[in-house]
């Protein structure tokens, strides 16, 4: 079951090889480590317009193929949401009310959505219930996206989330992770908690997203 969980799980994210090798306005690095209890993380990103850059990171309740399934079908519904409708917070709305009409297990997932126009710069998002992304600017001050639009998703339909925008601008960077990161524990049974991740990205300067992304997962895994 495990086997089968993980690979429903890893095959349901984009490969990390350049998908967009004519898009120089950004870098993107994503990085999904299953633990040995497979859970529903996952992350997508895909493009809406052709300068409006979608990309999403969830968390689904519960572990092992059920898990798994539920995160292939919310980030299935996802992305075919988004295909006609540009903003986070209606995106969120229809498929929180789609999964909450007919879910049985009553099983949910913490959801973090943003569209980044790469023109602009302009990133508008919607938090339902997930861990706070954090935004380092080129002075190296990082702010915290606090904002949450509404609860998890699948817990409750009727609920119309809301959104916020910050604006992007060079050298700006973006950290959206699950609390697999924080929450992972030592020997000890201390979380690796949200202060390491702050310090971690404040102490890694260079502005490679594969940097920050490889720094993290060493990080963790050496805590662990």
């Amino acid at each position: 079951e495990l086997n089968v969980g993980r690979d429903i799980q890893l095959s349901m994210v984009p490969d990390t090889v350049p998908t967009f090798p004519d898009r120089n306005e950004f870098g993107r690095r994503a990085l999904l480590q299953p633990a040995r209890e497979i859970g529903g993380d996952f992350y997508d990103y895909f493009f809406v317009e052709r300068d409006k850059l979608c990309v999403c990171v969830g968390d689904v309740s519960g572990k092992g193929v059920p898990a798994a399934l539920f995160m292939a079908v919310t980030k299935t519904m996802i992305k075919s949401t988004a295909g006609d409708d540009h903003s986070p917070a209606s995106i969120i709305t229809r498929v929180n009310d789609e999964i909450s009409h007919d879910n049985p297990s009553c099983m949910f997932i913490t959801l973090f959505l943003g569209i980044l126009d790469v023109g602009t710069g302009e990133f508008r998002y919607t938090n339902a219930g997930h861990p706070y992304p954090y935004l380092k600017r080129p002075d190296g001050s990082i702010h915290i996206l606090k904002q949450v639009h509404g609860p998890v998703v699948g817990a409750m339909d009727g609920i119309a989330y809301g959104e916020d925008s910050v604006n992007l601008g060079r050298d700006d960077q973006l950290l959206i992770f699950t609390d697999g990161m924080t929450e992972a524990m030592d020997v000890s049974d201390q979380l690796y908690g949200e202060q390491r991740v702050i310090d971690l990205f404040q102490l890694v300067t260079d502005i490679d997203p594969n940097t920050l992304v490889t720094a993290t997962l060493d990080s963790v895994e050496s805590f662990a």
